[in-house]
């Protein structure tokens, strides 16, 4: 045999060979695929207050300005009362709603403690008497506390309740002579997504 067939019959052979194992390949192999399609849904965060009651108040406790809501529903502002006898309490009832989508948990939570400031000859007597009898609290509207951690699931709303007691027990010694302006009625609740 010559050079040349030889060259001939060994390209005939590889070209053979390389179509038996494509066939071969082709007849093992099989094509997967996977289809599918996402959405990732709007979501939002907007945790609010609302609906605040009427001041509840006990003896003879009066209510100067009701409290208002601020324009993004965030902040309750501007209440002011005005206590004449001990014994006199005020309370207001008011909603806190998860609006959003995602659960909330209370991360932080401060309620302020009253200051008090007095006028007149015995100006810090009576502030040091009248903000010991004062009691400031802010629990769930069945008197539970509130706490660190409290969850507020998305859609869910909760009712709290507001409070400023003037104590009933306190001794003749120790009304105010003069008036006792009273601040820091504060309370700041942090919600952080749970």
């Amino acid at each position: 045999m010559n050079d040349k067939n030889f060259k001939v019959i060994m390209t005939v052979a590889i070209v053979a060979i390389i179509a038996v194992i494509g066939i071969g390949f082709a007849a093992f192999s099989t094509e997967l695929k996977i289809n599918g399609k996402g959405t990732v849904k709007a979501s939002s965060w907007k945790i609010r207050f609302d609906n605040i009651s009427a001041a509840s108040i006990t003896g003879t406790a009066t209510e100067v300005t009701p409290p208002t809501l601020s324009t993004n529903d965030t902040h309750i502002e501007n209440y002011n009362v005005t206590f004449t006898t001990p014994g006199d309490s005020i309370s207001y009832t008011f909603d806190v709603k998860n609006e959003g989508t995602f659960d909330a948990k209370i991360s932080s939570i401060v309620i302020g403690t009253p200051s008090c400031t007095g006028t007149g000859d015995n100006a810090t007597q009576d502030a040091n008497n009248v903000c010991k009898n004062l009691t400031y609290t802010l629990t769930y509207d069945n008197g539970s506390p509130i706490a660190q951690n409290d969850t507020l699931t998305a859609s869910q709303t909760k009712r709290l309740k507001l409070t400023l007691t003037y104590n009933a027990a306190v001794i003749a010694s120790e009304l105010p002579s003069n008036d006792v302006a009273i601040s820091d009625l504060d309370a700041t609740i942090v919600y952080s997504q749970d």
